[in-house]
């Protein structure tokens, strides 16, 4: 997870070989470091969504390969992970691969289908980066809040103060300290040895 961007991409396809042009496009148009593993969709593979923290996940299949809807579904419980499904040509006559399309898309995926503009990749992907960054961020929030507010219950526990009280002593310490709430509450679980 990198608040600076993507770092980690993982690209999943089907049967029809792996696509190095979608590579070429990721290498030239992502501007920080970044790595990518590539690997075949499949059952078996699902396993490296679980055991990767990457931060952009693109599918390159048919959209009725049976696998393909799973593990997006899959993916999905990644926190700051982005998905981008790139679909093979079809005139979106048939009702499952419309059906398919649609659920995609209510999972918050970005949906492209072949044959694909360089430009339109580029978009995609510079989206997928920033909303990347943004739930980085907000993760990151999220979580030195839980620590702050996790330090609060241990002041009204151990030192019975109500909940203002504990807010206005870390806001307190922190001030009196040149120092950020966090390392404020960081200190109260030292202390208390939580």
């Amino acid at each position: 997870m990198s608040s600076s961007g993507i770092d980690k991409i993982l690209i999943l396809y089907d049967g029809n070989g792996r696509n190095q042009t979608i590579e070429q496009m990721i290498v030239n148009g992502l501007k920080h470091p970044h790595s990518i593993q590539v690997a075949k969709l499949s059952k078996e593979n699902s396993k490296i969504i679980k055991a990767g923290d990457y931060g952009l996940l693109i599918i390159n299949s048919n959209l009725l390969n049976p696998y393909s809807i799973d593990v997006v579904k899959f993916a999905t419980n990644h926190p700051t992970a982005t998905i981008i499904y790139i679909a093979e040509e079809t005139s979106m006559q048939n009702e499952a691969e419309i059906k398919a399309k649609n659920e995609l898309l209510e999972l918050g995926v970005t949906f492209l289908m072949k044959p694909l503009t360089k430009s339109g990749f580029l978009v995609a992907l510079n989206a997928a980066d920033m909303a990347h960054i943004r739930l980085c961020t907000l993760k990151k929030k999220i979580d030195e809040e839980k620590i702050i507010t996790r330090s609060k219950l241990i002041l009204m526990e151990v030192l019975c103060m109500t909940e203002e009280q504990a807010h206005k002593y870390i806001e307190r310490e922190s001030m009196n300290n040149g120092v950020t709430r966090l390392e404020t509450a960081y200190e109260i679980l030292k202390t208390y040895d939580y």
